[in-house]
């Protein structure tokens, strides 16, 4: 729960920052709290598990491609990488090991048969590819303003909004 409730701080941040400066402040805003995040996990259970590293190793990459190039394209991008490395483990984890992401994660509090969970994993691996990819197309074809606008309030919407239907 802390985790979401970061994560919304952080997105807040983010777009307060770029509002009253730039994307490159608010970069600086972006990378620092995923690393933070990753520090106080390591402090407080001391197990970090895959997709922070990769979320921090993205942010840190492209974050300080988009400083050191001064050059936005690059932390635009994130948002992709981490959509699809999502969509990527929950391939994996139902291809190797038979299990289904969303089963994982909700299981102990909805009980329903093996064929929904794989329609609703399934649903959620193609969310998270197509929001990928429109955020790639809203980074190539619209100035900064718009990707921050669609990043901040139209993908976590659409993201909320699925979650809202999948669990209907």
């Amino acid at each position: 729960m802390w985790r979401a409730a970061y994560n919304i701080a952080v997105v807040i941040a983010f777009f307060t920052v770029y509002k009253t400066t730039d994307i490159f402040a608010a970069t600086i805003v972006v990378m620092s709290a995923v690393g933070l995040e990753v520090a106080w996990t390591l402090v407080r259970s001391r197990r970090v598990d895959r997709l922070q590293w990769a979320g921090l190793g993205l942010v840190l990459v492209l974050g300080g491609s988009t400083l050191l190039f001064r050059n936005d394209l690059f932390i635009k991008l994130r948002p992709t990488g981490v959509y699809w490395l999502i969509a990527a483990a929950f391939v994996s984890l139902t291809s190797v090991c038979g299990r289904y992401p969303v089963q994982l994660l909700l299981g102990r509090w909805v009980n329903a048969p093996e064929h929904l969970w794989a329609r609703v994993s399934r649903t959620w691996i193609v969310a998270l590819f197509a929001i990928g990819s429109a955020n790639l197309a809203v980074a190539y074809s619209f100035p900064t303003d718009t990707w921050v606008n669609w990043r901040v309030f139209v993908a976590p919407g659409l993201l909320l909004g699925l979650a809202l239907v999948v669990c209907l």
